[in-house]
């Protein structure tokens, strides 16, 4: 897959005022990019005000480090195509949000507010009382009408999840991404998140619908794999992004993380590429956070389930960008087969493979065979015009989403 020039970057700033009467008084040294850095001297005071009404907020880095930074009203990034919906930034009843879906994952499980826990819903439905009620997270775009049609149901439970947990603890990082590109109608189903419960983990489930041109519909589905999650100082793909990107931004899978110095260089964006031609018959995709929730530290996989170690950046994670590719030249296979979750193709659901294990990266995993179908008519979907970018509505919304 091509890669394409790096989207916007959200940035967040702290205005120093009169800073440069107390510069050579305190003799201070300043790096500009995006925000400001004072480096201290012992004795040294410095008053840091925030413009505009924001509130300063304050996040220990180290014993040595303190970030400040300026939270509330902030310019919304223009995507490159709008959401269907029109975000509402004002509700009408007081945001109840959830921090973390604990439901089970069972087919009618639902969450606080009623809302089902297996399939899409909005941020924000009718509660038990009949009013407003916001889930704290949102699942982008809501599956079109041409799947259900062609008989397919999308649904966020199934035996193509990673694990139970996939749609327990981390069933807000479910999204869907609906779009056209080179003349074909998309919807994707990813698993990712821009906080350590997703960082943490290599596979992510995925399911794919296309409508050709021709009116028929393909289906794919598995784990996708998105690298080594040590960090890239271990020899691992969570690599801290830069303004001038090091050799390690370039390897595929990745996620390019954002860390202090990232918001610091005023790049808030995440960046997920998982590995090209895994399997040959499927997608190579790219799926961009910005407004990453999250800092990436490199020791966070040891207690990423406890939120409380999680450095949030104040936004909400709700702008998103796919960049997919899919090639007609690369196999040959069409029409209804069944593969297992990593893409190795087998005779059917009885297949003996089916019921074994695949070691990868020195981990071993239960098989799961999952029904696939590429239509005969489908076309390659490629560069140019194979990128899409939205930002969607997020009332009530907070991490994790």
């Amino acid at each position: 897959m091509t890669r394409l020039v790096r989207p916007f970057a959200s940035a967040w700033k702290v205005t120093i005022l009169a800073l440069a009467l107390v510069a050579s008084s305190l003799g201070l040294s300043f790096a500009f990019a995006g925000s400001s850095t004072a480096t201290l001297a012992p004795g040294d005071s410095l008053t840091v005000r925030c413009e505009g009404g924001t509130r300063l907020t304050a996040t220990r880095l180290s014993s040595r480090e303190l970030r400040l930074d300026c939270t509330g009203p902030t310019a919304t990034p223009t995507p490159t195509r709008s959401a269907t919906a029109t975000p509402t930034r004002t509700p009408t009843a007081t945001p109840t949000p959830s921090r973390t879906a604990t439901p089970p994952p069972s087919a009618g499980a639902v969450g606080r507010c009623g809302e089902p826990m297996d399939r899409w819903h909005p941020p924000v439905v009718t509660g038990p009382d009949g009013r407003p009620c916001y889930t704290g997270h949102e699942h982008g775009d809501e599956p079109p009408a041409w799947i259900a049609a062609a008989g397919y149901t999308v649904s966020f439970s199934g035996p193509f999840n990673t694990s139970p947990s996939e749609n327990v603890e981390k069933h807000a990082a479910m999204k869907g991404f609906a779009t056209r590109l080179n003349g074909v109608d998309i919807y994707f189903r990813v698993h990712a998140a821009s906080n350590p419960l997703d960082r943490m983990a290599r596979y992510h489930s995925y399911q794919v619908w296309a409508r050709d041109p021709s009116g028929n519909v393909s289906f794919w589905q598995g784990w996708y794999n998105s690298g080594d999650p040590r960090p890239a100082s271990e020899g691992g793909s969570r690599v801290p992004r830069r303004i001038i990107a090091t050799p390690a931004e370039d390897q595929r899978p990745i996620v390019a993380v954002c860390d202090a110095t990232s918001i610091a260089q005023g790049i808030g964006c995440e960046q997920w590429y998982s590995a090209p031609g895994e399997p040959d018959w499927s997608w190579d995709f790219g799926w961009t956070i910005c407004g990453a929730t999250t800092l990436y530290t490199p020791g966070e996989n040891a207690t990423a389930y406890d939120m409380s170690t999680w450095v949030p950046t104040g936004e909400t994670g709700n702008t998103r960008r796919l960049e997919a590719a899919w090639y007609a030249f690369r196999n040959p296979v069409r029409g209804a087969f069944v593969a297992t979750q990593f893409g190795e193709i087998v005779s059917g659901h009885s297949d003996p493979r089916c019921s074994g294990t695949t070691t990868r990266y020195g981990v071993t995993y239960q098989n799961v065979c999952l029904d696939q179908y590429i239509a005969p008519t489908m076309p390659t979907v490629a560069f140019p015009g194979n990128a899409d970018q939205k930002t969607y509505p997020d009332p009530g919304v907070t991490i994790p989403n």
